[in-house]
């Protein structure tokens, strides 16, 4: 290794174009990109070993078609629409080996789901298993350089020269990951013991041999490149030294603990965070990125230094955030289509880590409302006044994996806004002799079992006399000197005098005048006004109030 420089891809070997120039022969130019990609292998320690290579992949993986191949869910989350979406695909297998590679799919699977935060967040997962025939058994350069077989992703060890280096013909294994209700992860699985994998970040995928009995803690370490965009935090005791710019793994970086907690950078919010079940305590430790010197990594010997190790913190922050961009807090709610009247029951139905619920807060016109945060609210407890609201509920993911209180704003909070329309004011008040026209108002409950809703005029002439009456339905039509806007079933109430100051008032008891709950009903007055000439008698606009039980 050239010190003081992540090592650079090696030029590619035969092998690699004997199958994949093949199908990008296909592509425009502009359709194939250079991927870095990760491979990594064992030392004669036993010590985790690797690098980067650049190799040709698809620009868009998945819109290369899909190639037929049957698919079953293995474990189901929820919705794909929601939902990180891993679909393993075999590469190797006849279809008498399809056994087999079920039992590889199923023990990658349950590995997977035992490791942080993969067991906490496990309800955020689908998993889903595609059956792909291959017409060899087997893959390229398995056990040694130079075997070649015809199966069905072209996967090969020996790529770019690299021994360990287990790759895959991305667009064909897109092709074939194609088949399962969404993609978000790849999982590419050969029909091989010979150690060996891959990470394609930029792919979202990764690589591993079947049955090789470290398989299942390589693919959890290729997860963490291709899913959490995390750094290998290994180096080569070569004595090798960075000396470059900062670098943007989330799990690397030139500066030590203290100069990250001066600058507010990298994982300096978990320094001095000792927790043992997430590799100790988080600091500086040199070496990292297979340099020695001059990059840091935030723990002694997390799961990307050594296999069967756990994440440390500040990869588990760095998975999370990658899961979040794929799936929000909120897995569905009442429809914010709907216009609603005042009298339903919204619901919202947040994801549900294992360990522990996301917070739910209601809000009535922005502002929280006091003891609303469960995932139901009944519209009538607000005892809204006829009118127009706005109520929204946000859910957030308060996990103590977190600390960058800005992911935790931008991609785990999430908020809904819903509709409602109670009623109120509507239809013409026609001028009358005191003025521009008498208007309708109300205080008091809308709920039926109050019984204490007050229905109100003001602007009328002073002292006439005049009645309220109510209806069922909605309407605006000539009516004396002015508009009718209650018809339908029609009640009048008792005559009543309007005051000196043009205003009147009755107390309406819904619940003895036989209203059915979460109806409507429509409220105007009706008045003399001989003053004003013309027909003699005038009205004022409508109300509309929906009665809660």
């Amino acid at each position: 290794m050239v010190p003081g420089a992540i090592p650079q891809p090696q030029p590619p070997d035969p092998m690699i174009t004997s199958t994949t120039v093949a199908f990008l022969a296909f592509l425009c130019p502009q359709d194939v990109r250079p991927e870095r990609v990760y491979y990594d292998g064992l030392d004669e320690r036993g010590q985790l070993t690797g690098g980067t290579v650049e190799l040709s992949t698809p620009l868009a993986p998945a819109s290369q078609g899909v190639t037929l191949a049957p698919v079953q869910t293995i474990a189901f989350g929820g919705a794909p629409s929601n939902r990180v979406d891993i679909v393993f695909v075999g590469d190797g297998y006849q279809a008498g080996e399809l056994g087999l590679y079920a039992a590889h799919v199923t023990a990658q699977a349950a590995v997977f789901f035992q490791r942080e935060p993969f067991t906490e967040y496990a309800e955020y997962f689908n998993v889903h298993q595609v059956d792909v025939i291959s017409n060899d058994s087997g893959v390229d350069n398995d056990p040694t350089q130079g075997i070649m077989r015809d199966t069905a992703m072209g996967m090969r060890f020996w790529c770019s020269g690299i021994e360990r280096l287990l790759c895959v013909n991305v667009g064909q294994a897109y092709s074939f990951a194609g088949n399962a209700p969404d993609v978000d992860l790849v999982a590419a699985i050969a029909n091989s013991s010979k150690y060996g994998g891959a990470g394609y970040p930029s792919s979202d995928l990764a690589t591993a041999s079947g049955a090789n009995g470290a398989s299942t803690e390589v693919l959890l370490h290729e997860f963490g490149h291709a899913l959490g965009n995390l750094a290998d935090e290994y180096h080569y005791s070569d004595g090798a030294t960075y000396n470059g710019p900062e670098v943007n793994d989330r799990n690397m970086s030139i500066r030590t603990a203290t100069e990250q907690t001066n600058l507010m950078t990298k994982w300096f919010r978990w320094v001095g965070t000792n927790n043992p079940a997430f590799d100790g305590l988080v600091n500086s430790f040199e070496g990292a990125g297979y340099n020695q010197f001059g990059l840091y990594r935030p723990t002694n010997n997390s799961l990307m230094r050594s296999l069967g190790r756990p994440f440390n913190l500040p990869s588990i922050e760095a998975i999370l955030r990658q899961i979040y961009v794929i799936v929000d807090p909120i897995d569905d709610s009442s429809s914010m289509a709907a216009v609603y009247d005042g009298t339903e029951t919204l619901f919202v139905l947040p994801m549900q880590p294992a360990g522990h619920a996301l917070d739910v807060q209601w809000a009535l016109d922005g502002m929280d409302i006091a003891g609303a945060t469960g995932t139901t609210l009944d519209l009538c407890t607000l005892n809204l006044a006829p009118g127009q609201y706005s109520v929204s509920v946000t859910v957030v993911d308060n996990t103590t994996w977190v600390r960058d209180e800005a992911l935790r704003a931008s991609l785990m909070t999430d908020t809904r806004t819903f509709s409602v329309d109670s009623g109120g004011p509507y239809c013409v008040a026609a001028s009358n002799s005191a003025g521009p026209g008498a208007l309708m108002g109300s205080r008091g409950s809308v709920q039926l079992s109050a019984s204490n809703l007050v229905v109100t005029v003001d602007g009328a002439p002073a002292s006439v006399f005049g009645l309220f009456f109510h209806g069922t339905t909605r309407l605006q039509a000539p009516f004396g000197d002015g508009f009718r806007c209650a018809g339908g079933q029609t009640r009048r109430l008792p005559v009543q005098q309007v005051s000196a100051g043009g205003h009147a008032e009755r107390v309406f008891d819904g619940q003895a005048a036989g209203i059915p709950p979460s109806e409507e009903r429509v409220f105007q007055f009706w008045y003399r006004d001989g003053a004003a000439g013309g027909a003699g008698y005038n009205t004022s606009n409508g109300l509309a109030v929906t009665f809660c039980p």
